[in-house]
């Protein structure tokens, strides 16, 4: 197969990804629907490679490392269209040149579904949300009985020397606000919060203010997912986790960073319709479309989340490598876990 060649031609092909690519340049177009369609994850014959859109080409990226999970480290290969559904895939290096050709086939929905490249053939292996099976998790317990469960739960003993000045989101330009954990549309299918507001350390919140305006410029607003989170909360949440899911979320001993109000889960809107943006993946999502880095889907889905890894870092907040839309505020200073009710704050 195409790809095992290339394996052991490792020092003449191998194409190593940048850890974080910046958002600069002009936007790029979207990805037609009917190639979209076709990215995603392939699998068989024990190989994995993702299709996706790169300069209005598509590609295959070919992981040839099990724990690559965001695909930063594997090779890169452009598809020359032939026609619908039709490709080539050609390589040339310094020992050899190796070309194939690469077939897909779609569902009658017209999702890719397959792909063959040299007459080998891959599976579609569909992400939760491309087929509309969000993940959800099937809690220890009724959320009721959790809640009553925790109640009576103690934080651990609090040795940060500083305490966020929490303060109410609404009101500053530019944000939306989407508060998956103050209804059921979350992961536990059920609301953690007791009502839906979002708050911010005072620093932290001036800052997503700073950043909120610098997205201006470029059409687009912060939606707000999850701010604030009081400890009791994170506890009721890791305790509805079963066994097997439990490193889902921080322990409660060690607590969150949601927890000190210096940690936001953020994405964008489009300031003109007032729409939420299709990101690259979903909140909460548990694929590889949810690292930092991720290299797949198209150049618009990486540009638009690259834009804002771009403006928050500017205005002091941290990317996290794990969740695209999560980011912590100063975190070079040690904060205090709160656990104060959002009936307690104004």
């Amino acid at each position: 197969m195409i790809f095992r060649l290339f394996l052991s031609l490792m020092c003449a092909l191998l194409f190593q990804m940048p850890s974080l690519a910046v958002a600069n340049g002009v936007q790029p177009k979207d990805c037609p629907l009917d190639e979209k369609y076709l990215l995603g994850l392939y699998a068989g014959n024990g190989e994995q490679f993702l299709v996706r859109e790169q300069n209005g080409m598509l590609n295959v990226v070919y992981r040839y490392l099990p724990d690559d999970k965001d695909y930063q480290k594997s090779n890169v290969f452009s598809l020359v269209k032939d026609h619908y559904d039709a490709y080539q895939i050609s390589e040339t290096g310094s020992l050899t040149h190796t070309e194939a050709g690469v077939k897909f086939e779609r569902d009658k929905d017209g999702h890719g579904i397959s792909c063959i490249i040299g007459g080998n053939r891959y599976t579609r292996v569909f992400f939760g949300p491309e087929k509309g099976n969000y993940f959800k998790i099937k809690t220890t317990k009724s959320m009721d009985a959790l809640r009553q469960d925790v109640q009576n739960a103690i934080m651990p003993v609090q040795t940060a020397p500083n305490i966020a000045e929490l303060v109410n989101l609404t009101g500053i330009p530019g944000l939306k606000f989407d508060l998956r954990y103050a209804t059921d549309n979350n992961c536990f299918s059920a609301p953690l919060y007791e009502d839906s507001k979002a708050y911010l350390n005072r620093n932290a919140a001036e800052a997503l203010g700073r950043v909120a305006e610098r997205l201006s410029d470029y059409g687009f607003g912060l939606v707000i997912w999850d701010a604030y989170r009081p400890w009791k909360v994170s506890k009721l949440a890791y305790e509805a986790l079963p066994k097997e899911q439990k490193t889902l979320l921080p322990a409660p001993g060690k607590g969150s960073p949601h927890n000190t109000g210096n940690a936001v889960d953020v994405s964008l809107y489009n300031l003109k319709t007032g729409k939420a943006i299709q990101m690259i993946s979903d909140f909460d999502e548990p694929s590889p479309r949810q690292y930092g880095g991720f290299v797949g889907g198209t150049s618009l889905e990486r540009w638009e989340r690259n834009l804002l890894q771009q403006m928050m870092s500017i205005e002091g907040f941290n990317c996290s490598n794990m969740e695209w839309w999560h980011f912590d505020f100063d975190s070079k200073d040690s904060y205090q876990l709160l656990d104060i009710p959002f009936s307690a704050l104004h």
